[in-house]
């Protein structure tokens, strides 16, 4: 009879926290024993019973499939994603489901990917056993010999005998009891009649499918119309419809207390569930006054405790007994250790609750998002202001660009660089480059006009040059342009120079249009904007910019950029994120970070636990770059690191720039309020500015 295995791996561990989270479920915590999660350690256990990897399937949802899938290094397709959770019978269902059109009368054993065995060959001698009784058409269970009276488990209590399978006895299972009180669970044990109930299955496919039909109709119904590419599929709406439509529902309740010939192989394995800390305790090897620990501690007159410590920190106890100590970057839990099956209600009640954006948005006090708002407004006139002033002849027949401006003004450079035919060059700094010659078109951008490193750059630049134009609000630039004669686009004055971007860039397109060197129509990329604007601005549901923004809350965002267009957007995220957000960011390219900034990732979780991964992709991206940002996301995975991907949105490469560069701002200036700090509010480099100017150096 061939043979299946069907890990598991939707549960989220939520009596582990603060070690166990959405972003670290259960599954994939180093409890498995010798250093292997608890996930990849299910699988080790359960291959060689079914003969080969490529028999092994992993059911998880949509948000875990990726990093359970890298955990295990699985192929797409022996990853079958659920839209969402909806407990253990649909999970097996669909799994059945699969399986079903390969081959209707193979076994299935169905293990969950977060419980600990210690007994592994014992573990699958009792699943050989329990193959031989599924043969002849049981379902069958493995029950655990408990070991002391638990009131965490469900039991089962043993019937009569029914046959041998591989010279072990099975059983008729008389009765499923719910989990005990503790009187009840004192009673079950001294018995003799009951076993923990494991979780463990194995069965026949057709058999499976049989009983759901029988007693969960509901659920049968809706896998009945799913074809096997459906089944398959990741991210169908039809799918999530259907998937929507199902109740909720373990295998045991929904089936197994139901079904008629359900059997049980009592199995003593070494077995837990790992299902809270005091399980954890007993899990880990305990040391000196029967403490364990996870990570660095160090203890004095300590007993009966567990420690877990977060990556290069140490833990220290004095005086303390019988004791949870949990210590994350997010969180430290301090519990009795005899109540931590009562820490689920504490890990919810800790939960972050989801921001009011509406109370929120008090933080905005100079009006950042309403200028957010604005900005298709803002683009729209500033092209219509480059319109109305000619293009001068005279700047005409350059070979290159050299944009001189700082911060919110100098990315103006970076982004011509985009839109250009001709090669343009940013320049952030006070001394120009050898290059800048009389093909050279020096533009000085300043918002304030007043910049100290793009007015020393601009003055150099106009001894080499007598082709000059600059952008800018007024200020020394402004009087210097008019003191010699250089042509300048005038932008309104009165806004952060980060939120006027759209002045900045757009004022000068028709300019460069007519000197005949513009490579995109950017008309297409300010409807998206428009489009955009209705999308994000407060008060939308559905917003993404505030999702993304809680997605990067207490992290330290690492920006990556795999396409000249994105890489721009990367570094404007970046810059973004520091100045309306207060919040540390960095941003690099790829492929250059996979020959080097990837040996990084070894030490993140010690040095940087709180990093998250933002790629920022394009259609435009190489292919090459396209499989680097899965392998990286593969990689991410495996270490736990948090990483979201983030597509521009249209179709030309202007508009694919933009969007990202939209996005960005919408995110950073959310991710302030979330922060719940004023967006526009920029002091330290006002601080910075007043010292420099009064001659102070330090």
């Amino acid at each position: 009879m061939n043979c299946y295995a069907v890990i598991l791996a939707g549960g989220r561990g939520e009596r582990l926290w603060p070690v166990a989270s959405a972003k670290c479920p259960k599954p994939l915590l180093p409890l498995g024993g010798e250093g292997r999660s608890l996930l990849r350690a299910a699988y080790e256990r359960v291959a060689p019973v079914v003969g080969a990897a490529g028999k092994v399937y992993l059911v998880t949802d949509a948000g875990q499939a990726g990093r359970m899938r890298a955990a295990l290094d699985l192929p797409e397709e022996q990853v079958l994603v659920e839209p969402e959770g909806r407990n253990t019978a649909p999970a097996i269902g669909l799994a059945a489901a699969y399986l079903s059109d390969r081959d209707p009368r193979a076994a299935m054993i169905v293990l969950p990917a977060d419980h600990l065995v210690r007994k592994e060959e014992e573990f699958r001698r009792v699943l050989r056993a329990a193959l031989g009784a599924a043969a002849q058409g049981h379902l069958v269970t493995l029950g655990i010999r408990p070991t002391f009276p638990a009131t965490g488990y469900g039991y089962l209590r043993r019937g009569t005998k029914l046959m041998q399978s591989e010279e072990r006895d099975v059983f008729r299972v008389a009765a499923f009891a719910e989990k005990p009180d503790q009187d009840t669970a004192r009673r079950y044990v001294a018995s003799g009649e009951y076993s923990w109930n494991s979780g463990v299955f194995v069965w026949r496919v057709d058999r499976i499918l049989e009983e759901i039909d029988r007693h969960v109709p509901d659920l049968a119904k809706v896998l009945d119309d799913l074809s096997p590419e459906l089944v398959s599929s990741r991210g169908d709406p039809e799918l999530a419809r259907r998937w929507a439509e199902i109740v909720p529902v373990s295998v045991d309740y929904g089936v197994m207390e139901k079904a008629g010939d359900v059997a049980m192989i009592p199995a003593d394995v070494g077995w837990s569930d790992v299902g809270d800390w005091h399980a954890v305790w007993e899990a880990l090897q305990r040391g000196v006054g029967e403490v364990a620990s996870w990570g660095k501690h160090v203890g004095q007159d300590t007993a009966r405790c567990l420690v877990w410590t977060t990556p290069g920190k140490v833990v220290a106890t004095l005086g303390v007994q019988d004791a949870a100590v949990v210590d994350t970057p997010h969180a430290l839990l301090v519990a009795d250790l005899g109540r931590t099956q009562e820490i689920r209600a504490l890990a919810r009640e800790a939960r972050p609750a989801a921001p009011d954006w509406e109370e929120l948005r008090g933080h905005d006090s100079a009006g950042m998002l309403s200028v957010l708002e604005a900005f298709p407004v803002q683009c729209r006139d500033a092209l219509a202001r480059g319109q109305a002033a000619d293009a001068p002849e005279s700047l005409a027949g350059f070979r290159r660009v050299l944009c001189a401006g700082m911060g919110g003004s100098g990315i103006t450079g970076d982004l011509l660089a985009r839109l250009l035919t001709v090669e343009v060059s940013p320049h952030r700094g006070y001394d120009l480059p050898h290059t800048v010659d009389e093909g050279t078109l020096l533009v000085g951008i300043s918002y304030s006009g007043n910049t100290e490193e793009t007015l020393t750059a601009f003055r150099q630049g106009l001894e080499r040059t007598s082709r000059a134009m600059a952008i800018t609000a007024g200020g020394e630039l402004a009087r210097l342009c008019g003191e010699r004669g250089i042509p300048w686009l005038e932008i309104p004055s009165g806004l952060q120079p980060r939120a006027a971007l759209g002045y900045l860039l757009l004022s000068s397109v028709p300019w460069f249009s007519g000197w005949g060197v513009l490579r995109y129509d950017v008309g297409p990329a300010l409807k998206l904007l428009e489009d955009m604007a209705g999308e994000l601005a407060p008060g939308r549901s559905g917003n993404v910019a505030q999702q993304l923004a809680e997605n990067l809350h207490n992290c330290v965002p690492l920006v990556y950029a795999g396409d000249p267009l994105t890489s721009v957007a990367a570094f404007r995220w970046k810059t973004q994120i520091n100045e309306n957000a207060k919040q540390p960011a960095f941003w690099a390219d790829l492929p250059e970070l996979c020959h080097n900034e990837i040996v990084g990732y070894e030490l993140t979780q010690a040095l940087l636990p709180s990093a998250c991964v933002v790629f920022l992709r394009s259609s435009f991206d190489h292919p090459r770059v396209r499989a680097r940002v899965d392998i990286l996301k593969e990689v991410l995975d495996r270490r736990g690191l948090q990483h979201l991907e983030v597509w521009a949105r249209g179709e030309s490469p202007a508009e694919q720039l933009l969007s990202l560069l939209y996005l960005g701002d919408w995110t950073s200036a959310y991710l302030a309020l979330r922060n719940r700090v004023d967006p526009s509010s920029v002091q330290p480099i006002e601080e910075l500015k007043e010292r420099l100017g009064s001659g102070q150096s330090s």
